[in-house]
């Protein structure tokens, strides 16, 4: 009986992280949703998006941190997983930029909804 629990736990708990870090990229794409319209409400006021940072510099949940980089016309939001959200090899890091492109892709990773 003991062993049994063993290996129904070995086999379980790789699968229940998995689904868990999957589950916390959710935090970092509202994050990067909330930045980007608040870059674009600076846009709006002043013409540029120089001079424009972010609300926050760290998601809802605290499993990512947030940064922008901006020239006059464009910016690049990034989510950098902290924590245990680091060690999520496919999606540690997210980005959108302000033309809305993502990455990693949505097409050949889960880090994106479709």
């Amino acid at each position: 009986v003991v062993a049994i629990i063993g290996i129904l736990a070995a086999i379980a708990f790789p699968s229940y992280y998995s689904f868990v870090q999957k589950t916390r990229r959710a935090d970092a794409q509202v994050a990067l949703m909330l930045e980007m319209q608040s870059m674009e409400r600076c846009q709006a006021a002043n013409f540029t998006y120089v001079g424009c940072d972010v609300a926050s510099t760290e998601s809802p949940e605290a499993h990512y941190q947030i940064s922008v980089t901006t020239t006059a016309t464009n910016f690049t939001l990034t989510a950098q997983g902290q924590g245990e959200q680091a060690n999520d090899t496919e999606c540690s890091v997210l980005t959108i930029t302000s033309q809305g492109l993502r990455t990693p892709s949505s097409e050949t990773t889960e880090c994106w909804p479709n």
